[in-house]
């Protein structure tokens, strides 16, 4: 190989790698990030260094503890509502509102419905004094998609530099 061959193989390279990383890798690791963050909706809690248990959905009926420290047994609801998961309906609007945009090197994940922060981070919920919704995060950093993000970055360049 020639100084000249090899400078042209470093060349093209490095503007496969450019490529890689400002429309690959963004692309694979949104929907990547998408794909987790659906799973964490039927696990029913958040992976991040394990699953994060969702606070069940008094719909689904249990057992909760008053303000006085009594425990009384909740009934789940009949019908159809009682029959979906904690933040799942026959709509699935937080499910389905997982989004990514992709720009160069870019990725932007987000879930545009009107309450998915008071979901996500448990806020007040407006509905009446004082109620705050228990927290039930399915968007946010994990420790496991940052570690399949990685992987999958280190395969593509991998898959690149191979002479």
């Amino acid at each position: 190989m020639t100084d000249q061959d090899f400078i042209r193989q470093i060349t093209e390279k490095a503007a496969e790698i450019q490529k890689c990383v400002s429309r690959t890798m963004p692309v694979k690791a949104g929907r990547m990030a998408k794909e987790h963050f659906q799973e964490n909706f039927l696990l029913g809690g958040f992976v991040d260094g394990g699953l994060q248990k969702w606070k069940s959905a008094k719909r689904l009926g249990g057992t909760v503890e008053d303000k006085d420290g009594n425990i009384k047994h909740i009934p789940p609801a009949k019908g159809a509502k009682g029959k979906y998961k904690t933040l799942m309906s026959n709509r699935n609007n937080l499910y389905d509102s997982i989004e990514y945009t992709v720009s160069d090197a870019e990725v932007v994940i987000e879930n545009d419905v009107e309450y998915a922060a008071v979901h996500n981070e448990g806020l007040h919920a407006g509905r009446g004094n004082g109620f705050t919704m228990p927290k039930r995060q399915f968007i946010g950093e994990s420790e496991e998609l940052d570690d399949a993000i990685y992987e999958m970055i280190e395969k593509e360049l991998t898959k690149i530099l191979e002479l």
